[in-house]
């Protein structure tokens, strides 16, 4: 079977077109049966297993294996896999399929809460399928209590990776004297300014972009400050809010902007700025996320780049970086009629070579460590090894930031704007916005928010 990439495909808002739509993504019937010409047994009764998703940059690495595996092995045990790629409506059509009881085996979940959907009997548990319990010991210790897992089911595995790094341009630090990247933010305070010196306004030592405040406040400032402070904003130890933990942090920054070491214009800059500025060398140093090492090797730039792990405030107390996991497929209901059909198609899909192949490929980064520790290590871009490896960071549930409703900016505006702003009392503002978060959850608790998901007594971050 050759698989189709499905663009542009409508909201579906009558029964007409729900009828096309599912006309054009196969069959609607539940384990439809048929015979395959192909089958060195004609008894062996052929089922399809539906996969959507609209992860398109992986259909290059899975194509391939499902087309060998339906001319092959599939036509011994009974399966058909129709893989399905959509565009820009695909959830749209998913949840429609879904609501009709026509949604395929394997799919796609587009969000990070499972719960509605778990509610609707819209997802069947791995942890009930025939080998699902086995299947899943790759990933226990990786799994994430209201992510993959609700209630003690698993629904999701975590499949993919983003991670958080330190970007420099290690022939402006060669040009002045410095031979090892930066360890400490008083490290980095220091080489800024001297770089900046150096350079003559040619190339400054630090950049910023403050202009996509709610990606920039997260991933370019409280998640890069993790690593000083053990968490990115929530300790879930406590189960409070700490965001004047990042007083320090916040200075140095502020401190560097007071030298002129950071590239000018930050306040109208966003994150493609940024990166273009530091691509065409102009600025020696900059927190980064996985993304960003593609974004710079499309740039192109003619000087020797270096990524390491995010400086910290005291190198004597150092903690993991933050790394955000992220799922691909969950199972639909429609799998119960075929229950270890849609296993051994869910298996095939997410396969230790498929993940290999898109690390090796540089598609994506992995979040497991063993397919890291399989992977040749021969990348063709500066800081895919450095961005694939997460043996000194941690996952985590996000912070219950989304079932609370606080009253002013979000904590994100809040720290673009300290470092925005020239002379705002930094821990005045940060303990208000302590205040202003924990009070929201205080009062979401007592309306019944539920928080044994939001504390661990175990939770440990330290870089031992």
């Amino acid at each position: 079977m050759r698989v189709k990439l499905i663009k542009g495909l409508g909201v579906v808002l009558s029964l007409a077109l729900t009828a096309s739509v599912f006309s054009a993504c196969g069959s609607t019937e539940k384990a439809e049966s048929t015979q395959s010409e192909n089958s060195p047994d004609a008894s062996v009764k052929m089922e399809t297993v539906r996969v959507w998703s609209n992860d398109n940059q992986y259909q290059p690495i899975i194509d391939p294996i499902v087309t060998e595996y339906n001319s092959g092995q599939g036509t011994k045990d009974g399966i058909n896999i129709e893989y399905k790629i959509f565009g820009g409506d695909y959830n749209d059509v998913l949840k429609v399929a879904l609501a009709a009881d026509q949604g395929p085996e394997i799919y796609k979940f587009v969000g990070t809460v499972k719960e509605p959907f778990i509610k609707s009997k819209w997802m069947l548990p791995i942890d009930d399928l025939p080998g699902g319990p086995e299947f899943l010991k790759k990933y226990e210790n990786i799994l994430i209590k209201g992510y993959t897992t609700f209630d003690g089911k698993t629904y999701s595995i975590p499949f993919k990776v983003l991670n958080t790094k330190f970007i420099y341009n290690k022939t402006l630090f060669d040009k002045s004297g410095f031979t090892a990247p930066p360890e400490t933010w008083d490290d980095v305070v220091a080489y800024a300014k001297k770089i900046t010196e150096d350079n003559k306004g040619e190339a400054y030592g630090y950049g910023i972009h403050l202009k996509d405040t709610a990606s920039s406040g997260k991933w370019y400032f409280a998640t890069q400050f993790a690593a000083s402070v053990g968490h990115m904003g929530y300790d879930f130890k406590d189960g409070k809010f700490k965001f004047s933990d990042f007083s320090g942090n916040i200075k140095k920054i502020l401190q560097m902007k007071e030298d002129g070491s950071i590239f000018p214009g930050s306040e109208g800059m966003g994150l493609d700025e940024c990166v273009a500025q530091f691509a065409a060398g102009r600025i020696a140093m900059m927190p980064g996320v996985g993304w960003d090492v593609n974004g710079i090797a499309k740039l192109g730039y003619k000087f020797e780049m270096g990524v390491c792990d995010t400086p910290v405030l005291n190198k004597d107390k150092k903690f993991k970086s933050y790394a955000q996991i992220a799922d691909a497929l969950c199972i639909g209901p429609s799998a119960a009629n075929m229950p270890d059909k849609a296993m051994k198609v869910y298996e095939l899909v997410q396969s230790d070579d498929i993940q290999l192949a898109i690390q090796e490929q540089e598609v994506d980064f992995m979040a497991r460590e063993e397919i890291q520790k399989k992977s040749s290590g021969n990348f063709k871009k500066v800081g895919t090894k450095e961005f694939a490896d997460t043996s000194r960071s941690y996952f985590t549930l996000t912070p219950p930031d989304g079932g609370i409703t606080v009253e002013g900016q979000p904590y994100q505006n809040t720290i673009i704007y300290l470092v925005a702003s020239t002379g705002a009392e930094i821990d005045k503002v940060l303990a208000d916005l302590d205040n202003r978060y924990n009070s929201a959850l205080d009062k979401a608790i007592k309306d019944g928010f539920d928080m044994k998901l939001y504390i661990d007594n175990t939770w440990d971050t330290s870089l031992k």
